[in-house]
């Protein structure tokens, strides 16, 4: 697996490379230039994720994420970051990454985060899953069994393919609950769904 890191902050970079060191010794990592600007640098780079503080001397914006997504759709992306910014924060995550902390999680929450995304999943920090699920009202709502049976999937990461074959529903039954459970709970994208489901189920 190859990691590149581009956060501005030196004893952050460093500290998150030797995490990523003592994880896995078969893990290659590289951290960029924060000096410069990210979209240029990952021309050169063939890298499995992307570990990124969007905060520093050369901002990401919200613009150039949906850029990265859009040039490189196979590149994961976990940002870990110092924004409090509700807004900021919800829009970033509706653009589907992978994974988002804060400054404040453990070395094991780092460790656990990537093996959640090398699995095909989505992790986010208890303070971010707060952020993104604040609707107090969506934990009253009342959910059938089989959409619970959804939502436990959800918050395990499994895409709705290996859903319909585990449930023997056809994939667009799935799509059709998913987008049930949406409205039942009034959010607006899939991303505060499964922080609700993260949420929900732990």
């Amino acid at each position: 697996m190859k990691v590149i890191i581009y956060d501005s902050q030196f004893l952050s970079s460093a500290g998150i490379e030797s995490v990523l060191k003592n994880y896995s010794e078969s893990s290659e990592v590289e951290i960029l230039n924060a000096d410069k600007r990210i979209l240029p640098q990952l021309k050169d780079q063939s890298a499995d994720l992307l570990i990124l503080e969007y905060l520093g001397r050369h901002p990401v914006s919200f613009e150039n994420i949906k850029e990265i997504r859009k040039a490189y759709p196979s590149l994961k992306i976990l940002i870990i970051s110092e924004d409090d910014d509700n807004i900021e924060i919800k829009k970033r995550v509706a653009l589907g990454i992978e994974g988002f902390l804060t400054k404040k999680c453990s070395s094991e929450e780092i460790r656990l985060t990537i093996d959640v995304i090398r699995k095909g999943g989505r992790f986010y920090c208890q303070r971010i899953i707060e952020i993104i699920a604040d609707q107090e009202h969506a934990m009253s709502v009342e959910l059938s069994e089989r959409e619970l049976q959804i939502i436990q999937m959800i918050s395990k990461g499994t895409p709705s393919l290996q859903m319909a074959e585990k449930l023997n529903l056809s994939i667009h039954t799935i799509n059709s609950h998913r987008k049930n459970i949406l409205k039942k709970l009034g959010f607006k994208s899939p991303a505060e769904l499964i922080a609700y489901a993260v949420k929900k189920v732990s």
